[in-house]
């Protein structure tokens, strides 16, 4: 497993936890192995951060000893904003659910990071507001439940009884009884789906918070533009790119526009098209891959093929024939004869 780091906010949140249950970590048998780790982590800053692989045997062994299968939720209950630093005072002081959520996917990187770490993103679909992040590697299970937890939890401090979450996807089976995540998120939950996402209704965008403060914001946001600027650039854009044309196409069922994906990645048009440049490709060359390969897909659903035109966002049938042919060197009615059983 690539080594990922996690705010150790998440060390205090869970001494928090056995403090609250009257427990000593440092009495505690089964941790005496950690207890001069622990004891080094804990007393580092609360928005630094830490292996999560050492956490994550930590949190294990806690489950197992304490009998508490359902400790993520237990835990996420004493969930406060400096738990996740800068992010989670910057989400405290937004103004809107709207300028909390764009903080949240442009700035993850703060709470949790490493090589395999693919930034949340935000899409609407309809009525809906959904905000994803992709299976990194099934080893961080515990750790996008905890977050999950943690993110409704503080969400409904900010938001009391005004934010209400149509849907919680989780992209691994369920670690615990299902009973314990309806208790703990009053929603609809799905497991094993494609993505981790928070589906909301499109109003919640609207909502104020009570807490918001537009001079603090101001100095949060160029601090955490600083501390992410002196991070080193794990995930790679181009491949970023290509995902973000990839779920646009898959959930919109149209083509996006180069401003889309400009606006998603936080940057201008035209730096956006330079960095494409830097990389010997464009934004159409891009697009263009991306629609072959969801045309693949499309092929097989027994669509017609004025129907995947449309969706692909092709003016007509003609227009994705002669792309298809020109990717390819087949014909679409070949192909699809091809992918027939």
């Amino acid at each position: 497993m690539a080594e990922i780091h996690i705010p150790n906010g998440y060390f205090q949140l869970w001494n928090m936890y056995l403090h609250e249950r009257e427990q000593d970590f440092t009495q505690l048998e089964f941790l005496a192995p950690f207890v001069a780790q622990l004891q080094h982590v804990l007393s580092l800053p609360i928005d630094s951060q830490s292996p999560y692989s050492f956490f994550k045997t930590i949190m294990q062994l806690t489950q197992q000893h304490l009998d508490c299968p359902q400790l993520v939720f237990e835990m996420a209950k004493y969930i406060r904003a400096e738990h996740f630093g800068v992010l989670g005072y910057m989400a405290t002081r937004s103004e809107s659910v709207a300028e909390a959520l764009q903080n949240v996917v442009r700035f993850s990187r703060l709470v949790i990071d490493g090589d395999e770490i693919v930034p949340m993103h935000m899409t609407h679909q309809g009525k809906q507001i959904i905000l994803a992040w992709p299976l990194h590697n099934p080893e961080f299970s515990m750790l996008n439940e905890l977050t999950t937890a943690c993110m409704a939890h503080l969400a409904k401090q900010i938001f009391p009884a005004s934010l209400k979450l149509l849907v919680i996807q989780f992209a691994h089976a369920a670690q615990m009884a299902r009973y314990h995540y309806e208790k703990f998120y009053s929603c609809q939950i799905e497991f094993s789906t494609a993505y981790y996402s928070f589906v909301l209704h499109a109003d919640s965008l609207d909502l104020k918070s009570e807490l918001a403060d537009p001079s603090l914001m101001q100095l949060l946001l160029r601090q955490a533009e600083d501390a992410i600027a002196a991070r080193p650039q794990h995930f790679q854009p181009l491949q970023y790119m290509q995902q973000s044309i990839a779920e646009y196409l898959r959930h919109q069922q149209q083509a996006p526009k180069i401003e889309w994906l400009a606006y998603e990645l936080h940057m201008s048009v035209r730096t956006l098209q330079r960095q494409l440049q830097d990389q010997r490709t464009s934004f159409k060359q891009l697009l263009e891959t991306e629609r072959m390969k969801r045309c693949e897909q499309l092929l097989l659903q027994k669509m017609s093929f004025t129907d995947i035109a449309a969706q692909l966002g092709y003016s007509d049938q003609s227009a994705l024939a002669r792309a298809y042919k020109s990717h390819s060197g087949q014909t679409l009615l070949a192909r699809k004869k091809q992918l027939q059983p």
